[in-house]
């Protein structure tokens, strides 16, 4: 194994600076990645460099000793790159952003190779992203959990809308038929149906509870990776879902699934922008929401 210059040169900058956030904007990289670096460096020299304080790292005895070994030659270094390095060339800057997957497909991913700055995803369910955003792990997230902190602010990026939906080859005329006054008849019937849910199963309960005022009483028949798998596996045979409009839109429009019913209740989430107060990365995250809003527009249109 060997030792890695920008494991040297974070080392340096942790040392200098006293805090790994201030070490990531010196650098210009993630606070994550500060730390890789710098317990990859300590697991090479095979002991700890710094006392992991609550405001400060302080450096141990062995960090002062290879600060002084690795300056002169570091510093050196840093005085050739930025004598040959192009003046007009703007340095990339390096944003981190957490989001639902299936919502980087539909809003981000298609614009990933026009963007002007470094970009590192954190593709999380919801429960995880508000503490990657308040502990600096994450720049930005978009999130149905927002509760702001002092140091946080959320911003509504839009509803998205659930709708129940159907597989291509299942039979739904007996339910056009019921009479939806009746909650017991058509609670019967959808109990007697296949049911697909992902392992988060948050919108198959909360469905329930909006529309009969009680918990499901029993267990859907297959768990898959995630809402697109559903999709797949509607389009391919029987069964019914609860699932975003949003992504069931073309299959309904093509007949690969079909749209079977919005509940009595609209079913709807609202969706956050979330943020640290005091970012030095402003012009970059408002030119993510520049082409994030208006695909979230596209794509979640109000139309069941």
């Amino acid at each position: 194994m060997k030792t890695n210059l920008e494991w040297l040169r974070t080392f340096k900058a942790i040392y200098e600076l006293g805090t790994m956030s201030d070490a990531a904007k010196e650098l210009n990289i993630s606070q994550p990645g500060v730390s890789l670096h710098l317990n990859s460096l300590e697991a090479y020299v095979g002991h700890p460099l710094f006392e992991r304080g609550t405001r400060k790292m302080i450096p141990n005895e062995r960090a002062k000793l290879l600060y002084i070994e690795i300056l002169s030659s570091i510093s050196k270094l840093e005085e050739v790159e930025n004598t040959f390095r192009n003046k007009s060339e703007k340095r990339k800057l390096t944003v981190s952003i957490g989001m639902y997957p299936g919502l980087f497909r539909q809003l981000l991913e298609p614009h990933i190779p026009n963007l002007d700055f470094n970009l590192i995803l954190h593709l999380e369910n919801n429960d995880k992203m508000r503490p990657l955003l308040e502990n600096g792990s994450v720049d930005m997230i978009i999130t149905t959990d927002h509760l702001p902190c002092k140091n946080t602010i959320y911003e509504v990026l839009g509803k998205s809308q659930f709708i129940l939906v159907a597989g291509k080859n299942t039979n739904i005329s007996d339910f056009q038929t019921l009479n939806f006054e009746n909650k017991k008849q058509i609670s019967r019937w959808l109990q007697s149906q296949i049911w697909y849910t992902t392992s988060d199963r948050e919108k198959f309960i909360k469905f329930w509870k909006l529309n009969f005022k009680r918990d499901p009483d029993f267990a859907p028949n297959y768990t898959v990776p995630d809402k697109f798998s559903i999709l797949r596996c509607l389009s391919n045979g029987d069964g019914i879902a609860v699932l975003p409009a949003s992504i069931c839109h073309d299959a309904i429009t093509t007949g690969d699934i079909k749209f079977l019913w919005k509940g009595y209740v609209d079913m709807k989430n609202t969706l956050y922008f979330g943020q640290r107060k005091k970012s030095l990365l402003h012009d970059e995250l408002l030119h993510l929401k520049e082409i994030i809003i208006p695909e979230f527009e596209k794509s979640h249109p109000e139309i069941y």
